[in-house]
């Protein structure tokens, strides 16, 4: 025989004698081969600990559907706020930058006062570190001319959403 072949002739045996050996020593002729206990719980996160404070309204120590429902309303409305927050800040950016670069004052921003407001973000943005990583994708430390498109094209289409309206 083989010796690959004996390796899984041996665990089999070993599987088999174990179980009736312990038997044959319990002495009262049954099995002492417990059966399998639960997998313990594993132990929740704390962020997991809070929710189930927060939403398990009967106590019971988990989340039945009409807990998970209540949740999951509170989370979509929570996140509807932050878009709605993040919608009026940038409202408020656009007003500023209006109010900076329209200089005929018609709410508007013409060729002119487009191109200015340009040259004046692009100074700035070159200024900003915070700013520069953002904008600069290839990792260079420059804004080049195809990067100063890209942040323009996104700060114009802004501006158009917002004239459009």
């Amino acid at each position: 025989m083989k010796p690959h072949f004996l390796a899984p002739a041996c665990l089999a045996a070993t599987l088999f004698v174990l179980p009736v050996r312990a038997w044959a020593d319990s002495g009262s002729g049954q099995s002492v081969i417990a059966a399998p206990s639960p997998a313990p719980k594993p132990a929740l996160s704390a962020a997991d600990a809070e929710i189930l404070k927060r939403y398990d309204k009967n106590g019971d120590g988990k989340l039945d559907d009409a807990e998970v429902a209540a949740a999951m309303d509170e989370n979509r409305r929570n996140a509807d706020a932050g878009r709605e927050q993040k919608l009026d800040r940038l409202k408020e950016r656009q007003q500023v930058w209006l109010k900076e670069f329209d200089k005929n004052g018609d709410g508007k921003l013409d060729a002119a006062e487009r191109a200015t407001m340009e040259q004046t973000l692009r100074a700035r943005l070159e200024r900003s570190p915070r700013m520069l990583k953002r904008a600069d994708t290839d990792g260079d430390g420059k804004l080049s001319d195809a990067e100063w498109a890209a942040v323009k094209e996104k700060i114009l289409a802004r501006f158009e959403k917002k004239e459009a309206k």
